[in-house]
Order: structure tokens, then sequence, then C-alpha cells
């Protein structure tokens, strides 16, 4: 039985050598190009490349240029209007028009008009209120554009997150491999039982099994920021490492720092960058652009019982005729007329009004949506915030329990080599030191993450502004003031 298991084992790890070589191969022979390195890759470079590239912001550009055109489409109906026409025709007998007079028996006849709408106050108030949607339907692009700057933005440190993962799950492997050749060369001396090179042997296949899945999650999340910046899936980028003091926004002030760990001037930080959001917030500029064009439809509805008044001019003539009449039409003659048309309904069944109070509703729709939008505004700001000031706090907390957990690791493995320590305690130590840098690389980019978060709610993102500088000095005085109060 004990040789059938062997041969068993060979023959998976004989399988195993070959299919490795095969998977091999086929990638050797894939293009260069599914393998594509972009070499070095900042944070703004990245973020540009979405701007430009990414398909749902390019989806949404062109559907704003085709939105634009319905502006000079309510416009076209208060311009000239001009038409051409020819009219070919044969009957039994001359016939009477009231426009030409006798029609000969058979006739080719062309002819032009041109209109023009002098007043028409559903015209101008439709072309107003399109003008209004217009504004509206350019905000939603511009938040479509936030969007897409934060997703570029969480995508690229997701990858850089994975990455410090991989390494820090290579570097456990290290140990473990350095424990269990440790172990293997104390149990050959005798020095300790065969089950702690077990032991050690569980633990390394533990540590490839993490290193394994965490290399999985960092293709994936590769592929997500490839697919963002609408990029080869495959393709590996040098990203540059992030830090508190250059992407830390309000936080990478000492002066904010230090206020903020009051909770009475950690709320007087959100009021500030509550009024900022309220401010920028394009949710609330569309709202208030769908308000205004629905207002001017109101207004339109309320004006129904005025007149609406159109001027026309007509031109005719008879190119050849013949028959019974053509000497009464002699070819050539050219016959015109212009008129001016008054429209004024003053009755449809109660149409008018009822389109009044309809567009009424719509109004005070509007703006008990805006209402709550703000509303739901400030509480995503509030939140945000409470959540970047709370993971700032942790950084320096998680940064001291690594520092900690590796001192530890220093003093428990140096007594484990010299045989004072059990292999519990150096498993622990391990498990302790992986864990402790794990939670201080995911404190750091989970304070990011909420950075880009909050700079998402309140529609304001500092390495796109050229003011940002102001902005942080300027809730500086606020929050020194505040103490000198």
């Amino acid at each position: 039985m004990m040789y059938l298991a062997r041969r068993k084992k060979v023959w998976r790890s004989n399988q195993t050598t070959v299919a490795g070589a095969l998977f091999a191969g086929i990638v050797s022979l894939l293009p260069v190009s599914a393998h594509a390195q972009c070499g070095e890759l900042t944070w703004l470079e990245a973020i540009n490349q979405a701007l430009d590239a990414n398909q749902a912001l390019v989806a949404a550009r062109q559907t704003l240029d085709a939105q634009h055109k319905d502006i000079a489409i309510a416009r076209a109906t208060m311009l000239p209007g001009v038409g051409f026409g020819g009219l070919a025709q044969l009957s039994k007998d001359s016939t009477f028009s009231s426009s030409a007079g006798v029609v000969p028996e058979r006739t080719l006849q062309v002819a032009g008009k041109i209109t023009q709408t002098l007043y028409n106050q559903g015209d101008i108030d439709a072309l107003g209120s399109q003008k209004h949607l217009h504004l509206s339907q350019q905000e939603s692009f511009e938040d479509t554009r936030n969007q897409t700057i934060a997703a570029a933005g969480q995508d690229y440190l997701g990858v850089l997150l994975a990455e410090a993962l991989v390494a820090l799950q290579q570097d456990n492997l290290g140990l473990s491999k350095q424990s269990l050749d440790l172990t293997k060369a104390q149990e050959s001396s005798g020095q300790v039982p065969y089950r702690n090179v077990l032991r050690w042997q569980t633990q390394l296949y533990a540590a490839e099994r993490q290193l394994v899945a965490q290399e999985g999650s960092l293709l994936a999340s590769r592929f997500r920021f490839n697919q963002v910046r609408n990029r080869p899936g495959e393709e590996i980028c040098k990203l540059e490492e992030l830090t508190v003091d250059e992407n830390g926004f309000i936080f990478a002030s000492e002066a904010i720092a230090k206020e903020i760990s009051d909770d009475a001037k950690a709320a007087l930080a959100r009021d500030y960058l509550v009024a900022l959001g309220l401010e920028r917030s394009v949710v609330l500029r569309s709202l208030d652009a769908e308000i205004k064009a629905e207002q001017r439809k109101m207004k339109s509805a309320r004006r129904w019982l005025i007149p609406s008044l159109d001027a026309a001019a007509a031109a005719a003539s008879f190119v050849k005729t013949g028959g019974a009449g053509s000497d009464e039409q002699q070819d050539g003659e050219i016959f015109w007329q212009v008129g001016l048309t008054l429209d004024w309904s003053v009755l449809d069944g109660g149409a008018y009004i009822a389109t009044m109070n309809q567009s009424k509703a719509e109004f005070w729709s509007l703006r008990s949506q805006r209402t709550n939008a703000a509303t739901s505004l400030e509480e995503n700001i509030r939140s945000t915030a409470a959540a970047a000031m709370a993971s700032f706090e942790q950084i320096g907390l998680a940064e001291k329990e690594a520092q900690a957990s590796e001192e530890n690791y220093k003093l428990v493995n140096e007594a484990y080599l010299q045989g004072e320590a059990a292999l519990i305690e150096q498993i622990d130590a391990q498990q302790q030191l992986i864990q402790a840098n794990t939670a201080a690389r995911q404190a750091l980019y989970q304070f990011l993450s909420d950075v880009v978060s909050l700079e998402q709610s309140i529609a304001y993102y500092p390495f796109l502004e050229g003011d940002a500088g102001s902005r942080v000095h300027e809730l500086e005085a606020k929050l020194q003031g505040a103490r000198l109060e």
C-alpha cells in the first residue's frame, strides 16, 4: 500500500510538471501585447488616462453632445422656413383654384414658400426650458466624470494594496522556509522531534496557499484598474507609492491633524467640508437647472391665453400649360400671396388648465427632491469625513502594532534559535508579525481610500484643483480661530 501511494504521488508530480511546462509554452506563444509593460505610472497620469479613455465617460460625453442639439431643434421653430415644390397635372378639363384662378387642362407648375413665426410664447418658453435642461445634463456629465476619477483612484489604491500584501505573504513564506530548514537541522541532530518538522511544513503549505490566493487578488485588482482606463487587461504598470503627506488632502496638514483630535474641532472641520460640498455639488446644480426648466414650463402653461402670430409668403408659376383653359393662363405667368395667421385658443376642454396644474406638481416635486438630495449629501459628507478621520488615527496605531510585533518576533526567534523558546511561541510570533504588517498596510490604504471617497462626496479633488493649498489654509485658520475663541 505504501508503494502504491508513492507511485501515485510520483505520477501526480509528473502530471503537474507536464501541465506546468505546457502552460509555460502556451504563455510564451502569446503576443507581447497581452503582457504589455507600461512602465512607471503616477497617480495623476492614471487619473488622466481614465478621463481620456474610460468608455462610460466617452459615452456620456457623446450623449451630452447629442442632447445639446435639442436646443437647436427648439430654436428652429422660431427661425424662417423655406420650401420649394412642383406640380405636373393632367385633368379632363380646366379647373379652378382660389389662389391661381383657372388651371388649364395640362399644367407644369413650380412654387416656393417662406414662413416665419412672429410671436409664439410657447416656442419662446420651450427654448428657455431646453437651455436649462441642457445645463442639468452638463452637471450630470460632470457627476459621471467625478465617479470616473474616484473609480480610477480607488482601483489604483487597490493595486498598490494587493502588491503590498503579496510582498508580505512572500516574506511570510520566506520566514517559514527558514524556520523549516532550521527545524530539519535540529531534528537530524536529535534536538527536536519529527513532529516539529511536520508542523513547519504545515505552516509552509499554508503560507504558499495564502500567497497564491493573494496573487489572484492582485490580478483581479489589475484587471479592474486596466478596465477603468480602457487599457489591455494584462498590462502591468509600476505604480508610485502614495503617502499621507502627498495624498492626504486636509490630513496632510499637521495643524489640522492635531486640531481634529478634539471632537468639537472635528465637528467644525466636518461643517467646513459640508459647506464646500454643498457649494460644489453637481447633483444639486443639476436639480437646480431642472427646477428652472420646470419653472419656465409652468410659466408657459399660465400664458395659454396669449395668441401666436405667424407670417407666410408664397409664389408659383405655370411653366407650361396646354389644353382647355391655357388661353387664360399664359406660360411663365406668376401669381403670389402674402398672409398673417393669428391663432388664439380660448377653450380646449380643460387641457391647458390640467397642463398648468401638472407642471406645478412637477415643480414642487423637484423642489422636494432637491431638499432630500441636499440632506442626503450632507449626511454622506459627514459620514465619509468621520470615516477618514477614524482611519487616519488607525494608521499610527497600526504602525505601533507592527513595530511591537517585529521586535517581539526578533526576540522570540533569537530565543528559538538558542532552544529557549517553544515551537508554538515561534509560530505565534510569526503570525502576529504578518498580521500586524498586513494591518499597517491596510490601515494606510484604507485611509487613502476614505480620502478619495470624501473628495468624491464634496466633488473636490485637490490634485486637479489649483486652489487646494488655499482651501487647507482656510480650514487651518478656521480651526485655530475657534481655539482662540
